[in-house]
């Protein structure tokens, strides 16, 4: 296993949705272009965005409850469902951003559900898988088998869908097997869903823009998937390019960076990220300390 791979993951992770989050859910390109520019550093999202209470650098509702995981892994050092729920369930008592339909389902099933683990929404939104990126390094040491099973946990305490548990298998699978060693376009090519694959490589040839807006910017993974691989296709070993154009791309541009984040950070590892979005995130102290215990 590579430290500086692991590193890679989840920094890489965190800091593609942080970089999207003062352009997140802006559908209309051309607007986003015009008032922002090229995102290529971390943007105040504004008083007329969904989170207008979230400052430069910080993650989105989504990257939130990735924070979550990792703050109750670096405490409880061990992985269990039912007791990362009392965390989850706790971080939305004095919430201040965007709660999104999954989380507000999920909570309304869990008020006549006496098993915490088996209230999650039937969500098919890209939002669940992309949380995982802190469990991939809790358990870097262990099985695939063991990553992948986790991984599903996770994903289904919110987001019990076919779609969601399918994503977190491929997430996970690739997450371990690049931090490991494996090269990212065979690792994409041999266990992505092929359906997303197809779909992705038929667009290469068109820029970001474009070829997002056809494949989807919204939140399902029917779209989410579909682009995150074509930007992994596309500039794979360009990490700075992936980011700054997934975040030009528009919609739900933060969870897709939570994935892509995850996919390149680990194939190109911790010195691929712009060192200027590594010391502006400001969740680094909880991810320095969390890989110090890993």
């Amino acid at each position: 296993m590579n430290e500086d791979k692991k590193a890679g993951l989840l920094y890489g992770s965190f800091c593609a949705d942080a970089l999207s989050l003062g352009v997140h859910w802006i559908y209309d390109t051309k607007e986003l272009a015009q008032k922002h520019g090229r995102v290529n550093e971390y943007k105040a999202p504004g008083p007329d965005s969904y989170h207008p209470n979230k400052q430069a650098g910080e993650q989105g509702h989504v990257g939130d409850q990735a924070l979550c995981l990792l703050r109750f892994l670096s405490r409880e050092k061990t992985w269990n469902d039912d007791a990362f729920m009392n965390s989850w369930l706790a971080m939305w008592s004095d919430y201040t951003d965007y709660v999104d339909g999954a989380t507000k389902t999920t909570l309304a099933n869990l008020q006549s559900q006496s098993d915490k683990t088996m209230g999650g929404s039937d969500s098919a939104e890209i939002a669940g898988p992309a949380r995982i990126a802190p469990l991939v390094c809790h358990l870097a040491n262990s099985t695939e088998e063991e990553v992948v099973r986790a991984s599903v946990e996770q994903t289904i305490l919110t987001h019990r869908s076919p779609e969601a548990e399918e994503s977190a298998t491929f997430l996970a699978k690739a997450g371990y097997r690049l931090i490991h060693g494996a090269n990212l376009l065979d690792t994409i090519n041999e266990i992505a869903p092929g359906w997303a694959l197809k779909k992705a490589d038929s667009l290469l040839s068109e820029n970001a823009v474009d070829a997002i807006g056809k494949l989807g910017p919204a939140c399902s993974i029917s779209s989410a998937l579909t682009s995150v691989l074509y930007l992994a296709l596309k500039h794979g070993d360009d990490i700075e390019t992936a980011f700054i154009e997934n975040a030009m791309a528009g919609g739900d541009n933060c969870a897709r960076g939570l994935v892509l984040g995850m996919l390149l950070g680990a194939a190109n590892g911790m010195a691929s990220i712009p060192n200027y979005w590594v010391e502006d995130l400001r969740t680094r102290s909880d991810l320095v300390d969390f890989l110090n215990q890993t």
